[in-house]
């Protein structure tokens, strides 16, 4: 088959769709790395200067919005696009564990895989609409009180004090009336959007949202200082490949022990970070990407029809990656240039006199330059700070991209250009609701693609519903509590689809594996799942030792008797250092580790079973089933016929095309 739609319309909407107003929303990470809490964050900060200090902070911004957030996205869409349009499966979540678990996808594991999946995107949907909401009920308050740089100008009395803001034309306010209005609004367009389907509503929308995106960036491009940008682009993306292995497999581990004076064994010179920042960015950032896979990955397989597996990856993991990069490098390149302006003018930031060059004191707040006259005679210079200058650090989070905007040109260009960027996010925020109502809708209807209208309807009403209600219910006080406490809502349930993306990957890899033919499609698996309870099961909880002795019997390792003498020895070690542990906690630890030198031992029979019988598999997964459910992997072999022999046989190999 052909692919559906064209390469561009593609790519804006798989990038619509997986990122939806995020990079808008974050758009100042950058620059809130380079000031914030405990920035930069992987570096000592006494030992580096502002420049590499700047580097670094666009490096981690990088991080956290290239390769490692597109991987669940395209290992779940390219396991489900495989399994629906060359196995013939539904397009449904809870196929993505077939290669692994066979047949019992169609119970309850995959009946919780498909409503977990279903939550998953209905909250993160409902937290993206409310914060949506919020940014867009901003920058409409900003048009009726005419705001630019600071101050506002329509509907004021004359008489406002620095700071203090004006009534506007509409007297419209940040409020939850406003925001759930605009919520209806985008629900609205979005049920229309669905409705009209892929080509005639998504697609249409997704690249207009993404054309003009692009004409905003390349426009702040030019309007700021070019190639200082250009410069800061390559610099820093050849600093996130260098750092990438290193990056990766940070953890924080010296600066979670706290400061020294808790006695943990902290740093005791206090020069490194502290503790909670790698929660509060980094981990939230997987939670969240992880937690939006199986609804960007069920809508990126939905396109990809006809796509080779090779050209799927490029689209859905490098490009938009490179992307994220070119439009999160420009703003943060832009803000960290502005910053530093406003740092070096003396702009606190403390006070609103010395947050914006506009209420700034011209004789304090500026630079003194030393300059030379045509005979080189030195001299000095005063230039107080521009109006245009502003300490973005210090203004809200719906405030800093406004303002930032609003820094290239008259007021008359502020209000343009907070026009077309609020058009821009609404229409990012409808693709992503009407993406998210149109996947939730083939989750609902077992894998159909083309679900019944009427249920599109409900869906897209539902989610709608759910961030009116989410909003309806925060105090006036602070309208950001109710969407604070739900946005963990997805995170935590991302936390289990985290296990799910790991499999997920091991059964990408089984289906392109056979595929490719170096896998029989019809080869030996085991013959029981290893979370059935076989009457060996029920014995191995208090007595494991005796399964592993028969199995280690039946592979032709030892008598059982023997076997079971020597798994028995290693379980008594374990019980006594447990026991032994009431009286001293340091035998409890010791008998934890026993416990997985005896999962070890049972992970060398599990190999030695498939190995005898011909059953694929590898290493890996042989500890981890024994580790985590060693009872179900004893039943599991005990189970096994030993005289039935398994085949590896190889096919013609394939090119995969979805």
């Amino acid at each position: 088959d052909k692919p559906e739609f064209s390469d561009g319309a593609y790519f804006a909407m798989l990038f619509s769709c997986g990122v939806a107003t995020g990079l808008w929303y974050f758009s100042a990470e950058a620059m809130w790395h380079y000031e914030g809490y405990g920035t930069p964050r992987w570096m000592d900060t006494q030992m580096w200067n502002m420049n590499t200090r700047a580097e670094h902070a666009v490096m981690v911004t990088f991080f956290h919005w290239g390769l490692h957030g597109w991987i669940p996205y395209t290992v779940v869409g390219a396991l489900i696009a495989i399994l629906s349009y060359r196995r013939g499966f539904p397009m449904s979540m809870r196929f993505t564990m077939y290669p692994l678990i066979g047949e019992m996808v169609y119970g309850i594991l995959g009946d919780m895989i498909e409503i977990l999946s279903i939550l998953c995107t209905i909250f993160g949907v409902c937290t993206s609409l409310g914060l949506g909401a919020m940014q867009i009920n901003k920058g409409m308050v900003r048009l009726d009180r005419g705001t630019y740089l600071g101050k506002d100008y329509n509907g004021c009395t004359g008489a406002e004090l620095p700071g203090v803001a004006c009534e506007g034309n509409t007297g419209m306010e940040e409020d939850r009336t406003v925001q759930i209005c605009i919520i209806i609004g985008i629900t609205l367009l979005a049920t229309a959007s669905v409705v009209m389907g892929l080509k005639k509503g998504i697609q249409v929308l997704s690249f207009v949202a993404f054309g003009l995106s692009v004409f905003i960036l390349i426009s702040i491009l030019f309007m700021d200082h070019t190639w200082y940008i250009l410069n800061v682009l390559t610099s820093s993306f050849g600093y996130y490949l260098w750092y990438l292995p290193k990056i990766s497999f940070h953890t924080d581990a010296w600066e979670e022990l706290g400061a020294a004076s808790l006695g943990q064994g902290g740093a005791p010179d206090g020069r490194g970070g502290a503790a909670g920042w790698m929660n509060g960015w980094t981990i939230f950032y997987w939670g969240w990407w992880i937690s939006w896979g199986p609804f960007v990955g069920t809508f990126l397989a939905r396109i990809s029809k006809g796509r080779k597996l090779g050209h799927f990856i490029i689209a859905t993991l490098i490009l938009p990656s490179i992307w994220s990069f070119v439009f999160l490098g420009i703003m943060g390149a832009a803000q960290i240039r502005m910053s530093n302006q406003a740092i070096s003018a003396g702009l606190d930031g403390k006070t609103i006199a010395t947050r914006y060059g506009s209420y700034a004191d011209k004789t304090a707040i500026g630079w003194t330059q030393s300059l030379e006259d045509d005979d080189g005679n030195p001299y000095t210079k005063w230039v107080p700070v521009p109006d245009s200058v502003t300490r973005l650090y210090w203004l809200g989070t719906e405030d800093v991209l406004f303002e930032h905007l609003s820094a290239y040109g008259g007021q008359g260009w502020a209000t343009f250009m907070t026009v077309i960027t609020l058009i821009c996010i609404v229409l990012y925020f409808i693709t992503s609701s009407d993406s998210a109502s149109f996947v939730v809708d083939i989750m609902a209807a077992n894998g159909v693609e083309e679900p019944p209208l009427l249920q599109k309807i409900f869906w897209a009403f539902t989610e709608g519903a759910a961030a009116c209600a989410l909003l309806a219910s925060a105090s006036e006080d602070n309208p950001k509590a109710a969407l604070n406490a739900v946005k963990a809502i997805p995170i935590i349930l991302g936390l289990p689809f985290t296990f799910l993306l790991f499999w997920m990957c091991q059964g990408l890899v089984i289906v392109c594996k056979e595929e490719a033919g170096e896998l029989f499609i019809g080869r030996r698996h085991f013959e029981t799942f290893l979370l059935n309870f076989e009457p060996v099961t029920f014995v191995s909880f208090p007595f494991p030792f005796l399964g592993l002795g028969v199995v280690a019997e039946k592979v032709g390792w030892c008598n059982k008797i023997v076997g079971i003498v020597l798994y028995g020895l290693a379980w008594l070690v374990m019980v006594v250092f447990l026991c032994l542990g009431a009286a001293d906690e340091a035998f409890a630890y010791m008998g934890a580790a026993m416990y997985f030198m005896l999962a070890l031992g049972a992970a060398a029979l599990r190999v030695a079973v498939r190995h005898k019988l011909q059953i694929s598999g590898d290493m890996v997964s042989d500890y981890m089933a024994c580790t985590f459910a060693l009872p179900g992997a004893i039943g599991q072999m005990y189970a096994e016929d030993f005289n039935k022999q398994g085949a590896w046989t190889k096919e013609v190999k394939a090119d995969i095309t979805m």
